[in-house]
Parts: C-alpha cells; structure tokens; sequence
C-alpha cells in the first residue's frame, strides 16, 4: 500500500529513467517541504549538495492544483504569528536564507519559492503585516524583484 508512481511523478518526486524505472528526482539533494500558510504540505524543493556538478541549483515541485508558485512563500507558515505581532515580513530568496534568517533571531523571514516575487506575493503578506523588508541578493534577479515591489506600492 505505497503511492502510485503516478502520483510521484505528477508532483515531482520521481520519473521513469531511460530503463523504465522509477527514479528519485531529488536524488543526491537536501529536500525541503513547502507548505501553504495554514501549514499544509503543497510540495517540496530540493538544493544540490556542495561539491555537486549539477548545473540545477534547485529542483523544486511543479505547478500543481494545490501549488502554485506566485502564491506560497516558504516558511510563512512559522512565520505568520511573528510577522502579526512585529507587523513585519522579511522576503528573501531561499530555503537556507530563511533557515539562516531563523536561526540568527529573525522569525519573521520568508522566500519566495524560486527568484520571481509576485503581486500575488505581496497581496498574501498583506493579510499578515503592513511591513515588508526585502532582503534579495544584490544581483540583477534581485534587484529586479525588488524593483517590480516598489513599482506595486506606489
């Protein structure tokens, strides 16, 4: 009584290799469940280890009828009674950033499940806080993001 390894497959955990064999997707990568804000698992995301050669940083589940990208931010799900009382939310891009982020007394970090952040983004940190403090890298995804956030509030 395990799962079909269709479902496997349709959510990203699995695929039939060249043998016609179920395969790990994540293989060989630290797994990182995302789950909704009501704290739901919706899917997961997985990062290559140091010292990896493959040109995939990330590997994250596909879009699915309960995940959608541009409306989950990983970690909001701890994050949210922080972010209500402080009425403060710091977005930064990744797993390990809000880890990092936890870890060093901020409780209120949350990322976007990949480098876009979206309307839809922004409109869910809302519903928790007035104040939102980006905290993307200085690189041109970055700093893209950030812009796209300011051109929002205006």
């Amino acid at each position: 009584a395990g799962v079909e390894e269709k479902v496997l497959d349709d959510v990203g955990l699995a695929f039939r290799n060249r043998r016609n064999r179920m395969q790990d997707a994540l293989r060989g990568r630290v797994v990182f469940p995302i789950m909704n804000d009501s704290g739901d698992p919706v899917a997961v995301g997985g990062r290559i280890l140091p010292g990896s050669t493959d040109p995939a940083k990330y590997k994250n589940s596909p879009e699915t009828p309960i995940y959608t990208k541009s409306r989950v931010l990983y970690g909001l799900n701890w994050a949210k009674g922080e972010i209500v009382r402080q009425n403060l939310a710091v977005v930064c891009e990744g797993y390990t950033d809000v880890i990092g982020f936890h870890r060093c007394g901020v409780p209120t970090a949350v990322a976007t499940c990949g480098t876009a952040f979206t309307e839809e983004h922004v409109k869910l940190l809302k519903r928790y806080t007035s104040r939102v403090v980006l905290a993307f890298d200085a690189d041109a995804a970055g700093q893209g993001a950030a812009e796209r956030f300011y051109e929002w509030e205006r």
